[in-house]
């Protein structure tokens, strides 16, 4: 059997290639400091990055997907991409062979693990790179694979648009979020009226601009709760005029409370020791 060729690099050490592997779904389980950041690049094969201990925002030319712990990022093959590393972070990652990816996302989404794809993802990082497969670990990445195309997405994408004047004016609240000026004083650091500036974020982002902002507080939350921020504080960075308005919008998209929201990640921990896999 031919081996993997090593191009990897990283925090973990030299690592396998992936796209060289001849396992139908390839693992990978490795960890990352905070801060760290990996520069654009592209696998051949779809991935699904499990966030088992803290967060990630993946990012492309369309917009940034945040990764809290409990949830993974599905990156279809040869969707380049770049990862920052928000907290430092555990992931379990399995990548899948280009000619299994047909009934899979084919764009990068937020998925929620269903307790059962969880524990296949679990299992599969377990199988060595080398592995002469056994017929059950086969079938095991067969379910793995339709379960992911069953996966309900969660809410935690927000799109980036291209025009230079809608740009100006995401950079700006990207930096405070919680910058609550309307459209139409907007307009003059975007150096297009009111209307037009509508328009941008609706053809370019396909939504609103309150609405684009309501996304952007909404990452920004999910991000700073993982910080350990309080209820109050977060409502307070991002504009909110109490912590109930927050609390409701919050509610209303995630389908759950702030503090609800936190409790039930953090006490969903992986429990599977940490291994090398080679």
């Amino acid at each position: 059997m031919t081996q993997a060729r090593p191009v990897f690099t990283d925090l973990n050490g030299t690592m396998p290639d992936p796209d060289n592997s001849l396992l139908p779904v390839a693992p990978r389980v490795a960890t990352y400091s905070k801060g760290w950041q990996v520069e654009p690049h592209a696998h051949k094969r779809g991935q699904l990055m499990f966030v088992t201990s803290g967060s990630m925002r993946v990012e492309t030319e369309d917009g940034s997907w945040i990764t809290p712990p409990g949830r993974a990022c599905w990156i279809p093959g040869s969707a380049r991409h770049s990862v920052y590393y928000i907290q430092a972070a555990e992931m379990k990652t399995v990548l899948i062979s280009p000619d299994l990816l047909a009934t899979l996302p084919k764009r990068c989404c937020v998925i929620k693990l269903s307790p059962l794809l969880r524990e296949l993802v679990l299992e599969v990082v377990q199988i060595s790179h080398d592995a002469s497969l056994q017929d059950h670990q086969w079938r095991l990445m067969q379910v793995l694979i339709d379960q992911i195309s069953l996966a309900q997405e969660a809410p935690l994408f927000l799109p980036e648009g291209r025009d230079q004047r809608l740009r100006r004016v995401t950079a700006s609240l990207h930096s405070n979020p919680g910058d609550d000026r309307n459209i139409d004083d907007w307009s003059h650091i975007a150096g297009a009226s009111s209307r037009t500036l509508a328009r941008l974020f609706q053809k370019e982002t396909g939504m609103s601009f309150s609405a684009w902002r309501q996304q952007l507080c909404l990452i920004r939350a999910v991000e700073m709760l993982i910080e350990g921020h309080s209820v109050t504080n977060i409502a307070l960075a991002l504009g909110y005029g109490s912590t109930g308005s927050f609390t409701s919008m919050f509610s209303r998209v995630m389908g759950e409370s702030p503090s609800n929201y936190l409790t039930r990640w953090s006490q969903d921990k992986v429990t599977t020791p940490q291994q090398a896999y080679n």
